[in-house]
């Protein structure tokens, strides 16, 4: 099989015990790789109703045909399980350099099952891998396990992906480090990894990814990489990085402050926006992903006050919203700080920043007060009593321990009307983008196979009007705060944004592909003879599997909703009077989607694209 083969490492973490096996070439070509054959994996193998913090909880490290290679944006890899966050299907993507080296040790994919006694690491040497001690490891964070590790096997010949403190605590949005810089940041990946007693996996392969017509993927990647180079999306990001988009994002009323409560940010974006993220006094460099020559990773140091000498990779725009606005911490060195703490423990920054915003709002509404919270008064804006909540939750001290299960489960807890409080969709907190401005986005949100997300589908970048696919019907152009005829856009952007997490490729990317493109870059890395409408009907069987595993494991169509912080207009700001119309949406999105009126899924739909199975377990 040329390409991408579906070539597993099997590691039994209980036994210890490595083995290999290779996914039939047909089920391949249908889930593509990544996160949509992560799923059927799952589906094939594992129980709906598994604890998803057992050993009977297997964790999928999965690259795509396009992972690790040289294309732009082709860097990327993901991992999938049950979510211990959201109790449901979880998935989560990452950048950086660790597709290129396990594809280049000869691996697509890493299954770990079970659960060790004592703290290991995966040490994988191109074909031969094993199961190391990693007792001296427990106990540090992201930053001091890489280090280590890089240094003990190769220095940058290895990528080391590693949890903190946090994922060893279970906290249930644990998440994942690449190297320093890049993570596999949502639904909690790293407290499933915790759970095994696995610290860390170190790649070697000094291999190049395989392709089945290396000639042809070069030939493409020539012609996007001339796109890329005049694109003004790439130029974009290359100058302002992701933290940019503050800047544009609240003339709209796309950025959320003070747990989604106050309205007219202008001061706040100045404040932290990315002109002064990128301004001389903080912004040293610039990094890329492998094969990426954007460059929108930003490079940070602190050069006065309490935290000077503080240097590293800088926040990403979710970052700095999560712990900044929705805060309402207004300085940026702070914010800075407590994105690497976050880093550095190993939590993701959006649920972390969620929770805590529930938390100060509970505190201001005096559903909580100091005796609750171990003597720290959550007050808006007080960095230091975010920075000692941060440590309580990594190493769920106190207070922490409430926090550290996500403000879903931490207002359940709390009690007392406290769940008003909490911004989520099906257990996953709200990214920090407001479908108050983007109606289409409040629909994708409600209706996300894993929660909210603003990266499972396109229609975040459609409603901006960067992206433009009329191949598959997406054009821009719809009025953004409008919600009819939103569902006919969300569909197939939903089945090109599964194609696209299971290719792997970036999001950012995509603005700068076109149908014609993928097909070439799809047939030309795995030998396959795929057509658009081909690839399209992959995503949808793809969405309807994701959407499946959810209802097996307890999710209802009355789910499908938005959290009322969502649904409130605004009485000022760029969002002024604008509301996301969710019922109009959800009863055009039904049918479009292939559904019941009542939100439930048919068993013609299901068998019409080859998932009798789930049609049989749905009943």
């Amino acid at each position: 099989m040329a390409g991408f083969e579906g070539k597993m490492l099997e590691v039994d973490v209980t036994a210890g015990e490595l083995g290999s096996s290779v996914v039939d070439r047909e089920i391949v070509r249908q889930y593509i790789g990544g996160s949509g054959l992560a799923a059927k994996l799952f589906f094939d193998r594992v129980s709906p109703d598994v604890d998803p913090l057992s050993p009977d909880n297997p964790l999928f490290i999965m690259t795509g045909p396009i992972s690790g290679t040289s294309l732009p944006g082709g860097s990327r890899f993901s991992a999938g399980t049950k979510s211990p966050l959201t109790n449901m299907w979880g998935e989560a993507c990452c950048g950086g350099n660790f597709a290129s080296r396990l594809r280049g040790a000869g691996w697509d994919g890493i299954i770990l099952q079970g659960a060790s006694d004592k703290p290991v690491y995966l040490l994988i040497e191109g074909e031969n891998a094993e199961l190391r001690d990693a007792s001296e490891l427990w106990g540090k964070d992201t930053h001091e396990v890489t280090d280590i590790l890089k240094e003990r096997h190769g220095g940058k010949t290895a990528a080391v992906l590693a949890i903190g403190q946090a994922g060893e605590n279970l906290v249930r949005y644990g998440i994942i480090a690449n190297e320093k810089k890049d993570f596999l940041g949502r639904c909690g990946m790293g407290a499933v990894m915790g759970s095994k007693k696995l610290k860390a996996i170190v790649a070697g392969g000094g291999g190049k990814t395989a392709l089945a017509d290396s000639t042809g993927f070069a030939n493409r990647r020539k012609k996007i990489m001339a796109t890329t180079k005049e694109h003004i999306v790439a130029q974009v990001l290359a100058a302002g990085g992701t933290n940019g988009a503050m800047d544009f994002g609240v003339l709209v009323g796309d950025l959320p402050a003070k747990n989604w409560m106050r309205e007219d940010n202008t001061e706040i974006a100045a404040r932290i926006g990315g002109a002064v993220s990128n301004s001389p006094e903080y912004l040293t460099g610039t990094e890329s992903c492998h094969g990426c020559s954007i460059g929108c990773k930003r490079v940070v140091h602190i050069t006065e006050g309490p935290y000077q000498g503080m240097a590293g990779p800088g926040p990403e725009y979710e970052g700095v919203a999560s712990l900044g606005s929705l805060l309402t911490i207004t300085d940026m060195a702070s914010v800075i700080v407590l994105n690497e703490l976050c880093n550095r423990y190993g939590v993701d920054v959006i649920s972390c920043g969620s929770t805590i915003a529930m938390a100060m709002d509970c505190y201001e509404q005096g559903i909580i007060n100091a005796g609750d919270t171990d003597g720290i008064e959550l007050k808006w804006g007080d960095v230091d009593a975010v920075t000692r909540m941060l440590e309580k939750i990594a190493y769920r001290d106190g207070f922490g321990d409430v926090l550290a299960d996500g403000s879903k489960r931490a207002a359940q807890r709390i009690g007392r009307g406290a769940e008003k409080y909490s911004v989520e969709v099906k257990g996953l907190e709200v990214p920090m983008h407001d479908p108050r401005a983007w109606h289409g986005l409040g629909l994708s949100y409600a209706v996300g196979v894993r929660g909210a997300c603003h990266t499972n589908d396109l229609t975040y970048s459609i409603e901006q009007g960067i992206i433009n696919w009329p191949e598959v019907g997406i054009s821009p152009g719809m009025p953004q705060k409008q919600s009819e005829g939103k569902a006919a856009m969300v569909v197939p952007s939903q089945d090109l944004g599964m194609v696209m997490n299971s290719a792997v490729m970036c999001y950012l990317m995509m603005s700068m592909l076109n149908g014609e493109d993928l097909v070439d870059l799809l047939n030309t890395a795995t030998g396959f003879d795929y057509t658009l409408d081909e690839l399209m009907q992959c995503g949808e069987r793809i969405w309807h599997l994701k959407r499946g595993l959810g209802i097996l494991m307890g999710v209802t169509p009355a789910e499908d909703r938005l959290p009322w912080q969502c649904l409130r207009p605004p009485k000022e700001g760029g969002a002024a009077g604008s509301s996301p119309d969710i019922e109009l949406m959800l009863k055009e999105f039904y049918p479009l989607r292939r559904l019941n009126a009542d939100g439930t899924t048919p068993r013609e739909t299901l068998e019409e694209l080859g998932l009798s199975d789930l049609a049989a377990k749905l009943g």
